[in-house]
């Protein structure tokens, strides 16, 4: 009778198979590591460019339709404003003004008009003074967030062009946008 028992595996033989297994799992470890951060990293990059997006294009558009732009722009980036003040072209009723402007890291949208104590039903433009020479009153009417993650936002320009800069940050991501505006109403 023999002995030996052939039917078990050796230790050289286990040891292989479990060096291999885990070589096999660092792989896989590693590939899905690797894909999660990708995919994380990808989901910071849509968010910024969807930011960047919605802002430079109410921007763009609002300001396409100004009345006329009370920032004094400079023609350079040098010293630009991170804000812009304009008279709104879509509302013909009323004197109303729009104020786009950077606060830490987030750009918002303020409208507002002016009316005198005398009048408050009547809208006035921003310089107006009455009988008594007074200026007049701002009210706001909305102030909220239209974007988020901004690091740097700069308007310069002349005649009826605007450039607008924008320079988005999350997670040492950074993305630099500028686009120009036309004002057609200006």
């Amino acid at each position: 009778m023999n002995k030996n028992n052939t039917n078990g595996f050796t230790l050289i033989e286990i040891m292989v198979s479990s060096a291999l297994f885990v070589l096999v799992l660092l792989i896989v470890t590693s590939t899905y590591s690797v894909g999660q951060r990708i995919y994380r990293q990808s989901i910071n990059d849509n968010e910024l460019w969807q930011n960047a997006r919605v802002v430079l294009d109410r921007t763009s558009r609002e300001i396409r339709q100004a009345k006329k732009i009370l920032t004094a722009l400079p023609a350079t980036n040098n010293n630009s404003p991170s804000e812009i003040i304009f008279e709104d072209g879509h509302d013909t009723v009323k004197i109303s003004y729009i104020r786009y402007y950077l606060n830490n890291t987030d750009v918002y949208r303020e409208t507002y008009h002016y009316y005198f104590d005398s009048e408050p039903t009547t809208y006035v433009p921003w310089n107006s003074v009455d009988n008594f020479g007074n200026t007049p009153i701002k009210a706001i009417e909305e102030n909220y967030i239209v974007g988020q993650f901004f690091s740097n936002l700069n308007f310069w320009g002349s005649n009826k062009l605007v450039n607008i800069e924008a320079t988005l940050e999350k997670n040492s991501r950074i993305i630099n946008l500028m686009t120009a505006v036309f004002g057609r109403n200006l």
